[in-house]
C-alpha cells in the first residue's frame, strides 16, 4: 500500500479491508494494464476511493492519480467513469463539488452531514465545513496528541455552527458518546470524563460538533498531578497587540530566570498564552502550583501597575493587561495547541517560536484553512519535551 501513493495512516485503515476483498481474477484490460506478478494482488472493486488526477491516458487509464480518500456515500455499483468533453473543460478551475449525502470519512469515521457550514468564513470568503473540520484534525492530530493525550478534557461543541443557537461546554462522558473517547474515572466524581488518547477520536469530535478542545494542564495519566503552566495574556479591549508581545517577552524573561524554559502560542482570540512544563515531584500539589504562578505574575504587576494586574476586575482593566494565572488549578483548563475556536474567521491557537512573538504577529492569520500548511514547516515547540524541569528550585527562589 505504501508503495501505491497512500501515506501511512492511510495504510494502516486500508490494508486490512483491502485482504477481505482478496480476488483471484485481474479486473483491468488495456495495453499498459498491470499484469499477474511477485507482489501483485486484485480486489474486488468494492470499495469506492475519491481519486485526483491530471487526465486519461490513450488505454484509459489515469495519469498521475493521487488518493484522496475513502466514500461511504456512493456505492461501488454507481461510480461512472469521468470523461471530459473538450481539453479547454479540462483547463478550467472548478469549485469541487458537494459532497453527496450519507457522509464521507475521515480516519475510518464517518461524518454525517459534511457540507453543513461550521464557521461562515475563514478570513477567505469560504465557509468551513464539517467534514474539513474532521480533515484539518487528522492533519494536525500527530502534532496535537502528545499535548491533550492522557489529561482530561473538556469540549466546546456547537453542532449547528458558531451562528447556531445551541452550543455546550462538555466535561463528563455523556449518552450515546463515542467509544473512541477514553473514559477516566476522577476522584471526587461519579460521572467519568472524557480524554482525546487517539487520533480516531478527534474524528468523532468533529462528528460530534466539537469545535474547541480545552484539556487539563495536569501530568499526563495523573489528574492530581500539575504539569505544566498556562499564563494568559489577555488585553483590556482597545489595547494595541504590541502590548502583549512585550507581556509575553517580559514573562518569558522571569521564567527563564527561575530557571524555567516557557513557550508562546495564540490564544484564536486576541491574547497569548506562555506555556511552561515542568515537574512537580512530591512535595508540590495543585495548591502550591497554583500559588507559584499567582506570585510570578503578582511580581511582575507590582513592578509595572500601570501596564498588568492580576485582578479580573474589569472596571480596574482599562488599558493594561490580565495576567490571568487562575488555569493553574485542578481540573482548570485552557485551550489546546492547534484547537480550532468557535470565532469568527476559524482561527486555532497556533504554537510559536519566540521569534515569531515580535512586531506584525496577526493572531488572525492562523486559522483552520493555514495552520496544517505552516505548522508542518514550523520549529515551533520542537524542545517542549526537552523543557520540561523541576519545580521544587523554583519555589526556593521565590521563597
Amino acid at each position: 500500500v505504501h508503495h501505491c501513493g497512500y501515506n501511512g495512516e492511510d495504510g494502516k485503515l486500508l490494508l486490512p479491508r483491502l485482504k477481505q476483498m482478496a480476488a483471484r481474477e485481474n479486473p483491468f484490460g488495456g495495453r499498459n494494464a498491470p499484469r499477474r506478478a511477485a507482489g501483485v494482488h486484485w480486489v474486488k472493486p468494492e470499495l469506492v476511493a475519491e481519486i485526483e488526477f491530471a487526465g486519461w491516458t490513450g488505454d484509459g487509464n489515469v495519469r498521475q492519480a493521487a488518493f484522496k480518500g475513502l466514500r461511504a456515500d456512493k456505492p461501488a455499483a454507481e461510480v461512472e467513469a469521468e470523461t471530459p468533453k473538450t481539453d479547454k473543460a479540462l483547463a478550467m478551475p472548478k469549485k469541487a463539488p458537494k459532497t453527496a449525502p450519507g457522509g464521507s470519512v475521515v480516519m475510518n469515521q464517518p461524518i454525517s452531514n459534511p457540507d453543513k457550514p461550521l464557521w461562515p468564513d475563514a478570513g477567505d470568503g469560504e465557509p468551513v465545513t464539517k467534514l474539513e473540520l474532521a480533515r484539518y484534525y487528522q492533519a494536525v492530530a500527530d502534532w496535537m496528541l502528545p499535548h491533550i493525550q492522557g489529561r482530561p478534557c473538556s469540549l466546546v461543541r456547537a453542532p449547528d455552527g458558531i451562528t447556531g443557537a445551541q452550543r455546550f461546554f462538555q466535561r463528563h462522558a455523556g449518552a450515546g458518546q463515542s467509544t473512541l473517547f477514553t473514559q477516566v474515572k476522577i476522584s471526587g466524581d461519579r460521572k467519568p470524563y472524557l480524554q482525546i488518547d487517539r487520533p480516531e477520536a478527534l474524528a468523532a469530535a468533529a462528528q460530534a460538533g466539537v469545535l474547541e478542545l480545552h484539556p487539563w494542564n495536569c501530568a499526563p495519566g495523573k489528574p492530581d498531578v500539575p504539569g505544566r503552566f498556562v499564563f494568559d495574556l489577555d488585553p483590556s479591549p482597545g489595547l494595541d497587540f504590541m502590548a502583549v508581545i512585550a507581556a509575553a517577552k517580559e514573562l518569558k524573561d522571569r521564567l527563564e530566570q527561575l530557571g524555567l524554559v516557557p513557550f508562546a502560542k495564540t490564544t484564536g482570540g486576541k491574547g497569548l498564552h506562555v506555556v511552561v512544563p515542568f515537574y512537580a515531584g512530591r512535595s508540590i500539589g495543585w495548591p502550591e502550583a497554583k500559588a507559584i504562578a499567582r506570585a510570578i505574575c503578582a511580581r511582575m504587576a507590582a513592578d509595572s501597575p500601570d501596564k498588568y494586574l492580576i485582578n479580573m476586575s474589569k472596571a480596574k482593566r482599562a488599558g493594561k493587561i490580565f495576567l490571568d494565572y487562575l488555569r493553574n488549578d485542578r481540573m482548570a483548563t485552557a485551550v489546546a495547541p492547534l484547537s480550532p475556536r468557535a470565532r469568527e474567521g476559524a482561527t486555532v491557537s497556533m504554537p510559536l517560536t519566540w521569534a515569531q512573538v515580535k512586531k506584525g504577529l496577526d493572531p488572525k492569520s492562523f486559522t483552520i484553512r493555514t495552520a496544517p500548511g505552516l505548522i508542518g514547516k514550523s520549529a515551533a515547540w520542537k524542545d517542549y519535551d526537552d523543557g520540561e524541569r523541576p519545580l521544587m528550585p523554583v519555589l526556593k527562589k521565590l521563597a
